[in-house]
């Protein structure tokens, strides 16, 4: 936050300040970090300058976030493919202001749903209806701008949860229907939150039969992009044990057996624990036994949907072959999205039977066009659709699905 304040001070006299936030951010002591960022800005410029923020979808949208800014912009993808064009139209809305074109107002609707974020992804179900939806009442003269927003349960915090913020020009009445609108239909298809997940043992067993691939087994509660360690192991303890053949595994991030096979070198044997050694909760350290294929610098170009010719590094990264499953070890933490991270070290998924992938929904930019299948598993993590796994202390209570008795 100082760098923020430094550099509006900095600057002196500011017309406009436009802000890239997330909306779900939790500091100790701190619940709505990003409302906390805003009343800095707000204080410092002082509450004639526009204020305008875009908001990843998983944004926890609190009263203050909505108080402190002349507009919040949501992106309208998960996985997030459009913060490009929601900053273009967020900078676009700040223009207006100074142009004294628009005199914007907002409502917000907080219905009594915090859903896990794997069935909440924009390109099914009750959420793409929900969109399309505020697309079309975006076409209306004097709305500017509906949002949808899936929250992000795992924040633990009061306001977790699905919201819907209309933004219309000088119109308070409209934006209240179409927020309330919005609600309302999520509401009544609540139900439709609840993720449908196979146990480890039935993925792997169903990946295996399945007739061909890629079948891709996202173990969604080992995201890192969620909390998780990256490194859970129970689905690759299921591979081992049902002999997965055609299998790979991307990735398990593990210095030591990195370490363990650049000591053994290209084509050496491999045998050491590998997985489960940041905590206890993504499962226990596997033994695998194989040889060394491939030794990398683990650096990537992204060519996929998500972070477009960005170069990124996963750290010193290994290919250990395990039976018939080939397993990409590296260094450091990361969400590995993209299969350019597999096809960085000779591997090409479109061409394997099956896939594990450590991520909730963002894979599904790049892995849904070449997957025959996508069978999310229901293992342990701290990013489970599972919410059942986890104890919650301060959300809002009684809420769907963490409560199935809710009125409202």
């Amino acid at each position: 936050m100082d760098g923020i304040k430094d550099a509006i001070s900095t600057w002196g006299s500011i017309d406009g300040v436009l802000l890239a936030l997330h909306g779900a951010m939790v500091v100790e002591g701190l619940p709505d970090a990003e409302g906390d960022i805003l009343r800095s800005v707000r204080d410092l410029v002082g509450p004639d300058t526009p204020v305008v923020a875009t908001l990843d979808f998983h944004a926890n949208l609190t009263d203050d976030m909505v108080r402190l800014a002349d507009g919040l912009f949501g992106y309208n993808t998960y996985p997030h493919v459009d913060g490009y064009e929601r900053a273009l139209e967020a900078g676009e809305f700040v223009a207006r202001i100074l142009r004294k074109e628009i005199k914007p107002v907002s409502y917000v609707v907080r219905p009594p749903i915090a859903p896990p974020v794997v069935p909440a992804r924009t390109g099914w179900g009750p959420i793409k209806e929900l969109m399309n939806r505020a697309f079309e009442y975006e076409k209306e003269p004097g709305v500017i701008n509906v949002s949808v927003y899936g929250g992000f349960v795992y924040s633990d915090i009061h306001d977790a949860g699905l919201a819907f913020l209309a933004t219309t020009d000088a119109n308070l009445k409209r934006a209240q229907e179409i927020a309330t609108d919005l609600a309302g239909r999520a509401w009544d298809m609540r139900h439709q939150f609840v993720a449908n997940m196979k146990s480890p043992a039935d993925a792997v067993r169903y990946a295996i039969e399945a007739p061909s691939g890629p079948v891709v087994l996202a173990d969604v509660a080992d995201n890192t992009g969620g909390g998780a360690s990256g490194d859970g192991t129970e689905v690759l303890r299921e591979l081992i044990a049902q002999n997965a053949q055609d299998a790979v595994v991307i990735t398990i991030p593990d210095r030591v057996a990195v370490e363990e096979a650049l000591r053994a070198g290209i084509g050496g044997r491999f045998d050491a624990l590998i997985g489960g050694k940041f905590d206890d909760k993504h499962g226990a350290p596997v033994r695998v036994v194989g040889t060394v294929k491939v030794l990398s610098d683990g650096e990537f170009v992204h060519r996929g949907p998500m972070s477009t010719g960005v170069r990124s590094s996963m750290g010193r990264t290994a290919v250990i072959r395990c039976g018939g499953i080939d397993i990409i070890v590296n260094e450091k933490r990361f969400q590995p999205v993209d299969p350019e991270v597999a096809r960085s070290v000779g591997i090409d998924p479109l061409h394997k039977k099956i896939v594990l992938v450590k991520s909730a929904v963002h894979y599904r930019a790049s892995y849904e066009p070449i997957a025959k299948e996508i069978i999310e598993v229901d293992g342990p993590g701290l990013s489970s659709p599972n919410l059942s796994r986890f104890e919650f202390k301060h959300i809002r209570r009684p809420i769907f699905p963490l409560d199935r008795d809710v009125e409202w």
